[in-house]
């Protein structure tokens, strides 16, 4: 996909759940040390992949006076009826060689033979733009890269936390055996020939959730900026930069209720290739818009949800829960007058529901989005934020 094709497996959600868990004891007495392992066949329906099938492996190890966990390891592999073939490895320690460092990192290939291209700049409403002239609006690509990032404390107390973040990010992405009756190919976006960008950077996180996974109260504050120079290896110059606050109130109405909001940025500047183009219209930024409905230089969005857990099912450890949403947001050129930035805001809106099984760190979600261009329907693994 245009997007980091690592979201491609947040787009496959699963169906079938199978659950092991394994717990370690050092007596009888108090746990410290615990594996629990989720297994997933992926059955799933997506409106940007049409229907998966593949699988998802979820390893956590929990020890004890270690948050959120010891590590993490996921591996998982899918393909679609709209031609997606991807898979990813991932791999975040928050005790790095026994520190207080935090290392995440994934490694990740995908084949797209149905990606998506609507243009650069192009704002004029599509009428059912999921479905609208698939053939024009499609293109065949591959990409392959990797990710890394390391999350050193800077600041560290029982309520909060400041990291200094260090980022290298590589990746390859060339579209393939496309047509002239393709928008792509008649556009000539930069990187039509395809590429590859090797970003550094580095950036800041304020850390101060209840829960990483599925937090009721606090604030999360992420700020990066990186770039990429032909002198490192990259076939672009350009710079990136990103903004990610969230705030989570929580109050009882009936139930307890958590509401919870989301500003993003992203903002690019110099040769940036079309795949690194800021982008809405997904599962992860407006609901109820193909994915990279709308690409531009920059982007503004706003997400706020309410979430509540409704009832459990103890025979199998499940919890059932639902959220309403809005989102709300606009991709727009370098240059616009910041006078006219909240102009031609984009809506969406819609609700879903959630369901959790054994560990409440496991969280699943389907969400069906409403825009004036179509309705998106996405099973996902994790909330949106």
């Amino acid at each position: 996909m245009i997007l980091h094709p690592s979201k491609n497996f947040k787009g496959a959600v699963l169906l079938l759940l199978f659950f092991s868990t394994y717990t370690f004891a050092q007596n009888k007495v108090v746990i410290t040390d615990s594996i629990e392992v989720a297994f997933l066949p992926a059955l799933s329906y997506n409106s940007d992949f049409g229907f998966s099938v593949g699988g998802l492996l979820q390893r956590f190890h929990y020890k004890a006076n270690t948050t959120p966990f010891y590590s993490f390891t996921q591996i998982a592999a899918i393909v679609s009826t709209k031609g997606l073939a991807s898979a990813q490895i991932r791999y975040d320690n928050p005790n790095i060689f026994n520190s207080n460092n935090r290392s995440v990192n994934q490694l990740y290939v995908s084949r797209f033979l149905q990606d998506r291209y609507y243009g650069i700049g192009n704002y004029q409403k599509i009428k059912d733009s999921f479905t609208s002239n698939t053939d024009f609006y499609s293109f065949q690509s591959f990409s392959f890269g990797f990710d890394s990032r390391l999350r050193v404390p800077i600041k560290s107390r029982k309520q909060y936390s400041l990291d200094l973040l260090a980022i290298i990010n590589f990746d390859y992405t060339t579209p393939v055996d496309n047509g002239f009756e393709q928008l792509i190919t008649q556009q000539q976006p930069l990187g039509i020939r395809g590429g590859r960008t090797l970003n550094i950077g580095t950036g800041l996180i304020f850390e101060r959730r209840d829960s990483e996974f599925r937090p009721s109260k606090g604030y999360y504050i992420e700020t990066t900026a990186d770039v990429s120079q032909t002198w490192l290896g990259s076939s672009f110059n350009h710079f990136v930069f990103q903004a990610d606050v969230r705030k989570y109130i929580s109050f009882f109405l009936l139930k307890d209720v958590t509401w919870a909001n989301r500003f993003y940025t992203k903002n690019t500047s110099g040769d940036v290739p079309y795949w690194k183009l800021a982008y809405a219209g997904d599962a992860e930024t407006l609901r109820g818009y193909p994915a990279n409905r709308f690409l531009d230089d920059n982007v503004l969005l706003f997400n706020t949800e309410l979430r509540t857990w409704l009832f459990n099912i103890e025979a199998i450890k499940g919890e059932f829960g639902g959220t309403l949403f809005i989102d709300i947001g606009r991709t727009f050129p370098n240059g616009e007058s910041f006078n006219t930035v909240f102009n031609d805001l984009k809506y969406s809106f819609g609700f879903g529901g959630t369901s959790s099984f054994f560990t409440p760190d496991f969280v699943l979600r389907s969400d069906v989005g409403f825009s004036n261009e179509g309705i998106g329907i996405y099973f996902t693994a994790g909330y949106m934020f």
